[in-house]
């Protein structure tokens, strides 16, 4: 289906090498008919090409995430050093150090993913109510600075009222 629709893709999903390996991923994908595919990602947009807008981007979503590391988790637990150090640290060096090909981490909130799901032939399923209610119970156990939020058939987890990662389904 996405291969017969490609010609009606915008411009931005079909101009770089980067966005036709995403069309064959999503081609990929929507062959599969999966019952449902659920997509998680950073509500960040580090994927800019100039790096001023990338160090805005990366000093705005990954300080509100160690911020939020720091009331969470104590800060001698080995799993949060690995955290930050070899995961976010990582990451962080990726999106402001490197280009081009390099450059692996390219985070884009939900509102960029949606166009191209829907353009690849996938539809938005609700998160059920069980599933949400689990999961708003397991954020209750590292502080009422957490929250979750339905918008749209999609899931928010928040912090403080900062979006940090978005939950959503998928269908054929």
């Amino acid at each position: 289906m996405l291969g017969k629709q490609k010609k009606n893709l915008p411009l931005s999903l079909c101009d770089s090498s980067s966005s036709n390996k995403m069309v064959n991923f999503l081609k990929g994908m929507w062959k599969l008919r999966p019952r449902v595919m659920v997509v998680t990602e950073q509500e960040s947009n580090v994927n800019g090409s100039s790096l001023a807008e990338r160090v805005d981007k990366v000093l705005e979503f990954y300080g509100v995430l160690f911020k939020c590391l720091e009331r969470s988790v104590p800060e001698a637990v080995v799993e949060r050093i690995m955290m930050e150090r070899g995961v976010l640290g990582e990451e962080i060096k990726n999106i402001v150090g490197c280009e081009g090909v390099e450059r692996k981490e390219r985070h884009e909130k939900l509102e960029s993913w949606i166009p191209r799901l829907e353009l690849a032939g996938f539809v938005r399923v609700p998160i059920g109510y069980e599933e949400m209610m689990l999961a708003g119970k397991e954020l209750l156990a590292y502080g009422n600075e957490y929250m979750l939020h339905q918008e749209n058939k999609c899931l928010f987890v928040k912090w403080n009222d900062k979006p940090l990662f978005s939950v959503s389904a998928w269908k054929v």
